[in-house]
């Protein structure tokens, strides 16, 4: 369990967007609002913040800019903010957020932080990859829930089941062998292999 009294043992806010100056859209904005929303009530003593520079224009990870953010809009202590700038998609922020944090740091509960259309999908993803020894929830940023986003989301839930199937939940290494094997957004395919 998280240390008491908190509820969980860090939150993980999965990132959406940001321009090439560093400024975070809409949607990831609310994310990051609501993720230190849940440190300021004490719910958890640790923000990580999910995402590299890969898929954007710039240098700057995009969770730097959200630890920025952070830091600058909220009374938080800079060392309550961690990132994870190796993570692509959401797949990546289950699996490096678990190598990095936590398997190291023996977490037993986490919750993340992402947009409501996106929610179920990221718990799908993290509670595979975390495994039934941490407990994963979730909230739910506001968010616009369209039919493009809802079949989006149906599309990259097949194509992770496609992707890891036959591998048991929790089972680190086989997964990220998949991922470092497989998946277009770590293989060498899209952006250089890890």
């Amino acid at each position: 369990m998280p240390p008491a009294p908190y509820r969980y043992d860090a939150v993980i806010v999965l990132a959406n967007m940001m321009d090439a100056h560093g400024r975070l859209n809409a949607e990831t904005r609310a994310r990051v609002d609501l993720a230190c929303q849940a440190l300021l009530a004490g719910d958890a003593p640790l923000l990580v913040a999910c995402g590299s520079a890969d898929r954007l224009e710039g240098e700057l990870p995009i969770a730097e800019a959200i630890r920025r953010y952070a830091l600058e809009h909220y009374a938080l202590p800079s060392d309550a903010l961690e990132t994870e700038p190796a993570s692509r998609d959401t797949v990546g922020d289950a699996v490096f957020t678990e190598r990095h944090f936590a398997a190291p740091r023996h977490w037993s509960r986490v919750l993340v932080v992402t947009s409501a259309y996106h929610l179920a999908r990221a718990l799908k993803i993290f509670t595979f990859v975390y495994g039934p020894a941490i407990a994963v929830e979730g909230r739910a940023a506001a968010s616009d829930d369209t039919p493009p986003l809802r079949a989006h989301e149906a599309r990259s839930l097949a194509a992770f089941a496609t992707t890891f199937a036959g591998i048991e939940a929790g089972d680190q290494a086989a997964i990220f062998e998949r991922l470092r094997t497989r998946h277009p957004l770590y293989n060498g395919e899209v952006f250089p292999a890890i």
